[in-house]
Order: C-alpha cells, then sequence, then structure tokens
C-alpha cells in the first residue's frame, strides 16, 4: 500500500505565487522486458514529481521500444506523456546507448533526441540529451553507486544540466531499488536540489 501511495499520489491544486521550487522529489517505477532470445525489449516508465515535497499533480509516463544492435550497443523510440498543472506535454524520443564493461565498472554514453509539442500553448520544442553513466558494482554486495552528468542542449545553446550522485541495491535478481541525489543547473532559472526514489522491475 506504502508503494502504491507513492506513485500513485496525484491531488491537484495551485501553486502558491512565489512558491519556491527549488527543492523536491521524483518517485519512479520502470519495467523492462527482453523478449526472449531476440534483441528487442521494451521498458515502461512512470515518474511523480513534486515541488517542496506539498504539490503532487506533475507526472510523466515514457513507452520505450528498442533493439540490441551490438552486445554494447542499443537503441530505441519513445513516447512521453507529461501532466503539468495547467498543461500537457507529447514527446517523440529516440536513443543510442553505447556501454562498456570491464569486471565490476560499466560506463556508458547515451545521446537522446527529443521533439516536444504542448497543444495547449501552441509550443514545439527540441533538445539534444548527452549523458555519461559510470557505474560500479561493489564485488560480494547488492549496491552499485555511480556517478552521472547529462548535459540538454539544442545547436549552440546550453539549455541545462543534470548531475547525479546516486546508488543502486538488488532487492533479487528482478527487483532494484534506486536512490540518487540529483543536482539541476538551468541557463535561466535557480537550480534545482531534487532525491529520487524507484524500484527497477525485470520481467
Amino acid at each position: 500500500m506504502a508503494i502504491a501511495s507513492l506513485f500513485l499520489a496525484s491531488v491537484p491544486s495551485e501553486a502558491q505565487e512565489g512558491e519556491d521550487n527549488t527543492f523536491g522529489g521524483w518517485e519512479f517505477l520502470e519495467i523492462n522486458h527482453d523478449f526472449g532470445k531476440s534483441p528487442f525489449f521494451a521498458t515502461f516508465y512512470y515518474e511523480h514529481d513534486n515541488y517542496q515535497y506539498s504539490r503532487l499533480e506533475c507526472w510523466y509516463t515514457r513507452t520505450t521500444l528498442g533493439v540490441k544492435i551490438l552486445p554494447w550497443l542499443k537503441a530505441d523510440v519513445a513516447y512521453d506523456f507529461i501532466r503539468e498543472p495547467s498543461f500537457l506535454t507529447h514527446k517523440a524520443v529516440a536513443d543510442l546507448t553505447a556501454t562498456l564493461k570491464q569486471g565490476g565498472l560499466k560506463v556508458s554514453i547515451r545521446e537522446r533526441y527529443q521533439h516536444g509539442w504542448t497543444p495547449e500553448i501552441g509550443e514545439e520544442s527540441d533538445v539534444l540529451r548527452s549523458r555519461l553513466k559510470v557505474q560500479y558494482a561493489i564485488p560480494g554486495s547488492k549496491f552499485s553507486p555511480y556517478l552521472a552528468a547529462e548535459v540538454f542542449t539544442w545547436g549552440d545553446k546550453w539549455k541545462k544540466t543534470r548531475h547525479y550522485v546516486a546508488c543502486d541495491y538488488d532487492i533479487s535478481k528482478a527487483v532494484q531499488f534506486e536512490a540518487y541525489y540529483l543536482y539541476y543547473a538551468f541557463n535561466d532559472v535557480p537550480a534545482e536540489h531534487v532525491i529520487g526514489l524507484g524500484i527497477n522491475l525485470n520481467i
């Protein structure tokens, strides 16, 4: 029940004028599925965003279909549906991810293109997201800490950067708990501090 309330809570409310949104939390659930011996995979992702742990009306989903081109290279396409307090946003997403492993060390580089459109306000946007992630599985342990940085750009303009300090914990072969601190830096607004908590499932 606690997990269900964590992920499904969504209580509409109006933001207070001058509200401080620089600290909040993201709670998420990711479900991954490999199609047997084929190179194809699918992912469903749900994330609930809140500000100051008081406003609960923001959330989004991502539905992904991908293919493992090589043992170290995969590509996928996805559709995002994002709910904000006063409008909805849709995004078409394409990813290319390369991953290298050596012992417990894993390094991945991901390039993500997003095209978004918000019908209520007639706005469209494009962004390129470049992420570097370095993770280490501690021998004899269920913990896998990682560091990551993701830069959002379009053309020659920097939009924002996400800096992660995080750790995965293997509850079982199919269930993993993930926690992170995110320092979210923006081009034209104050930075945000985010605590992320979530569950990754492999089915």
